[in-house]
C-alpha cells in the first residue's frame, strides 16, 4: 500500500476537522473580542485558577513563548494577572480578573450551544464514536515505548 495522498493523511483530516469546528466558534469569540488562544487560556483558568506559567501551557497545548504573548496580551487587556508567590518571589501563578469571569459567563453558555448545535449534526451515537475514536487515538501516545 502506498502512501496517503496529503488531503487524505491523518495530520491534514486533523487540522482540517479542527478548522471545521472552529469556524463554529470564531464568530462568538470575535464578538467578545478574545482569540482562540485566550479562550482556551481563559478556560483553562476557569476550571483551576492561579496556575503557573508551565502548567498553564500544558493544559492549553500551547509553547511557553506563545503562551507568554498570549498571557502579555490578557494582562494588558485586563483579563489575567500576574502574582509572584509570597513564600517564592521566583514563583508566578496567573489569576483570572473578575472582567475574565464575566467574559467566560458570558461565552460559556453560547459555546456549550454550539456544541450541541455540532452533536445534532451527528445521526445517533457518532458523536459519541468520534470522542471516543479521538481519545484512543490521543491515549496511543501515552502508550508509546520511549527509546532512549
Amino acid at each position: 500500500m502506498g502512501l496517503r495522498s496529503l488531503e487524505q493523511s491523518l495530520p491534514m483530516l486533523l487540522l482540517r476537522a479542527r478548522e471545521a469546528v472552529m469556524q463554529h466558534f470564531r464568530p462568538l469569540l470575535a464578538e467578545h473580542g478574545v482569540t482562540e488562544q485566550q479562550w482556551r487560556v481563559l478556560r483553562v483558568l476557569c476550571e483551576q485558577n492561579g496556575l503557573e506559567a508551565k502548567d498553564l501551557a500544558k493544559r492549553t497545548l500551547m509553547l511557553q513563548p506563545s503562551l507568554t504573548g498570549v498571557l502579555d496580551r490578557l494582562e494588558r487587556d485586563g483579563y489575567v494577572e500576574r502574582r509572584r508567590s509570597p513564600g517564592d518571589k521566583r514563583k508566578v501563578t496567573i489569576w483570572l480578573t473578575r472582567k475574565a469571569k464575566r467574559t467566560y459567563d458570558r461565552v460559556a453558555p453560547r459555546a456549550e450551544a454550539t456544541y450541541a448545535r455540532l452533536q445534532k449534526s451527528f445521526a445517533g451515537n457518532d458523536w459519541e464514536i468520534l470522542y471516543a475514536g479521538l481519545q484512543r487515538l490521543i491515549d496511543l501516545n501515552g502508550k508509546r515505548k520511549h527509546v532512549d
